[in-house]
């Protein structure tokens, strides 16, 4: 075998190899009552994504390039009965690669928020806090979707 056959056997094999051990990336996090809604990207061991009162059906949704008019959702969710959430983001290098998103959280009866940071790895959780009051209504959404639909036919 040559030198630059054996370089090219080396270099499929080398791709096969990062690529095969290849999994989705995940953003890992709590959502949790308090008196301020925000999002903060924290330590895996941040004593708050285990105290305090973790809020069951958050609904989440994560956008790449969320300043941009190209942005596209990556991910969306619901936060379990502790609070607890899991969005696998399935993009090229997500966890590796410096990726800018944007994560909007709402919740009935809570005030929503959303923030923009860098993708984190997988090391870190997001905490994601928000507060008792007024959200918006599930008809206000929906209004706004149906003259989104109405104008841009």
């Amino acid at each position: 075998m040559s030198r630059s056959q054996r370089f090219v056997v080396f270099a499929v094999v080398l791709a096969a190899s990062l690529l095969g051990g290849c999994s989705t990336y995940k953003l890992q996090g709590r959502i949790v009552d308090g008196q301020v809604s925000y999002i903060s990207v924290v330590d895996a061991s941040d004593p708050r994504l285990v105290g305090g009162y973790g809020l069951e059906g958050a609904t989440l949704e994560l956008w790449t390039d969320p300043d941009r008019i190209n942005r596209k959702r990556v991910a969306q969710g619901v936060s379990d009965g502790d609070g607890y959430f899991e969005l696998p983001v399935d993009e090229i290098g997500a966890g590796l690669l410096e990726y800018d998103v944007g994560l909007n959280v709402r919740r009935h009866g809570y005030a929503g928020t959303q923030q923009t940071f860098r993708l984190p790895p997988q090391r870190r959780r997001v905490l994601v806090v928000l507060r008792r009051g007024d959200g918006p209504r599930d008809t206000e959404v929906e209004d706004l979707m149906e003259e989104y639909r109405r104008f841009n036919r």
